[in-house]
C-alpha cells in the first residue's frame, strides 16, 4: 500500500536540490584504504543534510501580485527554475544556485557522463544559451542517450539557436523512440460520440457493430477526421458531410429495428485517403458493445501508483464545486479497471503535496507506473510565464506557498518509474510543443500497432494531459463533474487494452469538443512531453486489469 510520510519536514526542505555527496572511505585489511568519487545526485535538501551533502539554498520567491485568480492550462515556460528574472536588456543574470549546479553537474560531464551531459545541456537550456544546450545535447546523443535526442528534437522544433526544422525533430523523436518511419499518411477516421462508438485501442477494423441503448428512433452520431496536412473533404455512404476546422462532423441517423450502416471516408490536403466503417443496433436490453479482443501486449511488471489531488474549499480563493467529486471519480476507476493503488489528498497545502510527491519518489521502482491527477485552481505568473499548482491555504498574491510546476517536474524527473503521467484539470507549465510526441502511425495493422506500442513501453515517459491551454478552464458543465473529467470518464469506461496515453489523450479530446459545444466551451485540452522531466520518447501505457 502507497502511504504518505509524516508531516516531519518543511515544505521547501521537501523540494529537490543538486547535492555533491562525499566519496566514501572503503579499506580494505590493514593498509590499502581507497576513497570513492564524489556523487551528484538531485535528491531533497533534507536527504542532502543528512548524508553530508553540499547544496546551495534557492531563494524564496518574493512575494508579487500575478493578478486576476484564474485556471488556466498549459503554458511554455522558458525561465529556468534555478535562474533569475530576464534583465531588462532581455538577457538572463546566472544566480549562484545556478553556477552552483554547473559546478556540481559540469566536471562529470566534461569526463563523458552521459546523464551529466543531458543535464548540463538542460541547464543551459532553461538559460535560454542554446548553443551550449546543442553542444552537450550532440555529446550525450553521439552516445545514444534518448533522453538528449528528445531535448535535442525540442531544439530543432522550436528553432531555438539553429533554423527550425520539425521533419528533423521527428527523426530524432523516432530516433529516441527506437520506430521506424512512418509509412502511412496518418489519416484517422473515429466516432466519439455516443460513448458506446468509443473504441480503445483504435485499430484498422477493430469498430464493428456498436450497440446503443435505448428505444428505436432518431439519433445523431458524432466522429472526427483528422490528418496532419489537413483535412480537405468527408462523406458517408458517398454523400458529403459539412465538417469543423478540427474536422468534427455529425451524421444524422434514424435507427428502428435495422442496424445503420455509415461509411465514412475522407481526403487530407496532400490527397491522401482513410475510410472507416460503422454499424449500429439498438439495444433495448442495454446490451454493452462488445470490445476488441484483449490484445497480446504485457504490461509493464511492476507496481501501478496513483497520486490524486482535489483542492475545492479555498481558503483565499474563490470556493470551486467539482474537484473533490472528480478526484473520487478517477480515483475510482483507476483503482477499480486499472488495479492502480491510489492514494488521495483533498484540499491540501504546499507542503503536503511536495511530501506527496516525495514519497512517490521514495516508493516508486524503475518498472512501475505512476499517475499525478490535479484538480484545483492554477495560475501563471505573468511576468515569469511560470504555471503553479494553488494550495488550499495559498495567498492570492503571495507566490511563496505555491506551488510551482517546475517544483513537480524536478519530482517527476527524480522518479524512478519507467512511465509518469500528469493529468491535470488546471495549470501545468513547461510542456514541449505537442508534435514531439510519438505517434503510433494510424495505418498500422493491429500486430504491427502492438509491436510499436511494446517498443514504446519500453522507454522512459514523462507526459502531461491538461484540461486547457492558457484559456480558463470550465469547473462543472459535467454531470456533477467538470467537463474534462466527464470526458476522461466516458474514455476510460470504453479502454479495452492496453492504450498509449497519446491515443487516450485524443480522444478524451474529441469526446471534450462535442460534449463542450452546446456549454460554448473554447478550451481545448492538451498532450505533451513534459519538459526537462526525463522523457524518453516513450509513452504511458494503461492496460486493464485482466
Amino acid at each position: 500500500m502507497l502511504m504518505l510520510p509524516p508531516a516531519a519536514r518543511a515544505g521547501s526542505d521537501a523540494a529537490l536540490v543538486d547535492c555533491t555527496f562525499p566519496g566514501q572511505v572503503r579499506r580494505l585489511g590493514a593498509y590499502a584504504t581507497t576513497v570513492t568519487p564524489r556523487r551528484q545526485a538531485r535528491v531533497t535538501a533534507t536527504e542532502c543534510r543528512y548524508g553530508g551533502g553540499e547544496y546551495v539554498e534557492t531563494l524564496p520567491v518574493p512575494a508579487q501580485s500575478p493578478g486576476t485568480a484564474q485556471s488556466v492550462g498549459s503554458a511554455q515556460s522558458a525561465e529556468p527554475p534555478h535562474a533569475s528574472a530576464p534583465s531588462a536588456s532581455g538577457t538572463v543574470a546566472v544566480s549562484s544556485d545556478v553556477a552552483a549546479a554547473l559546478n556540481i553537474w559540469l566536471p562529470v560531464a566534461q569526463a563523458g557522463g552521459v546523464d551529466a551531459q543531458v543535464t548540463v545541456g538542460e541547464i543551459h537550456d532553461r538559460l535560454g544559451d542554446f548553443a551550449q544546450a546543442r553542444i552537450w545535447y550532440e555529446k550525450a546523443a553521439m552516445q545514444g542517450s534518448p533522453r538528449a535526442k528528445v531535448n535535442l528534437a525540442s531544439l530543432y522544433e522550436r528553432g531555438a539557436g539553429m533554423p527550425r526544422d520539425a521533419a528533423k525533430a521527428q527523426l530524432l523523436i523516432l530516433q529516441a523512440a527506437g520506430l521506424p518511419a512512418a509509412t502511412g499518411n496518418g489519416l484517422r477516421i473515429e466516432l466519439i460520440d455516443p460513448a458506446a462508438a468509443i473504441r480503445l485501442p483504435r485499430t484498422p477494423g477493430s469498430d464493428g457493430n456498436i450497440v446503443v441503448d435505448g428505444p428505436p428512433g432518431p439519433l445523431t452520431v458524432t466522429g472526427r477526421a483528422e490528418s496532419p496536412s489537413g483535412i480537405a473533404s468527408i462523406s458517408n455512404n458517398g454523400k458529403p458531410l459539412a465538417y469543423d476546422a478540427n474536422g468534427t462532423f455529425a451524421v444524422p441517423v434514424l435507427l428502428g429495428d435495422e442496424p445503420a450502416a455509415l461509411k465514412i471516408s475522407a481526403t487530407d490536403q496532400t490527397g491522401g485517403a482513410g475510410q472507416a466503417e460503422f454499424v449500429l443496433r439498438r439495444s433495448a436490453a442495454g446490451t454493452s458493445t462488445p470490445g476488441p479482443a484483449p490484445a497480446s501486449l504485457e504490461p509493464l511488471a511492476g507496481k501501478r501508483l496513483a497520486l490524486v489531488i482535489a483542492n475545492q474549499n479555498y481558503q483565499r480563493w474563490e470556493k470551486l464545486d467539482t474537484p473533490v467529486a472528480d478526484a473520487k471519480a478517477v480515483g475510482d476507476v483507476l483503482r477499480s479497471r486499472f488495479g492502480f493503488e491510489v492514494v488521495t489528498l483533498t484540499d491540501t497545502t504546499r507542503k503536503g503535496l511536495l511530501q506527496a510527491l516525495n514519497q512517490l519518489r521514495m516508493t516508486a521502482g524503475p518498472d512501475d507506473q505512476v499517475i499525478v491527477f490535479y484538480a484545483g485552481h492554477g495560475q501563471m505568473d505573468p511576468a515569469t510565464a511560470r504555471g503553479y499548482w494553488i494550495p488550499i491555504d495559498g495567498d492570492i498574491r503571495d507566490l511563496s506557498n505555491w506551488v510551482s510546476v517546475i517544483d513537480v517536474t524536478d519530482q517527476l524527473s527524480a522518479l524512478q518509474a519507467r512511465h509518469v503521467l500528469v493529468i491535470a484539470d488546471s495549470c501545468y507549465s513547461g510542456t514541449l510543443a505537442g508534435s514531439l510526441s510519438t505517434r503510433i502511425d494510424a495505418a498500422l495493422s493491429s500486430e504491427q500497432r502492438q509491436r510499436h506500442l511494446t517498443q514504446l513501453s519500453t522507454r522512459r515517459a514523462r507526459v502531461a494531459f491538461t484540461s486547457g491551454g492558457l484559456e480558463p478552464v470550465a469547473d462543472g458543465g459535467g454531470e456533477g463533474h467538470s467537463l474534462f473529467v466527464r470526458s476522461l470518464l466516458d474514455v476510460l469506461a470504453q479502454v479495452q487494452a492496453p492504450v498509449g496515453a497519446q491515443e487516450l489523450s485524443r480522444t478524451v479530446s474529441a469526446r471534450f469538443s462535442v460534449l463542450g459545444r452546446a456549454l460554448k466551451v473554447s478550451q481545448q485540452p492538451q498532450y505533451a512531453p513534459i519538459a526537462f522531466a526525463g522523457h524518453e520518447a516513450g509513452d504511458f501505457v494503461l492496460a486493464p486489469r485482466r
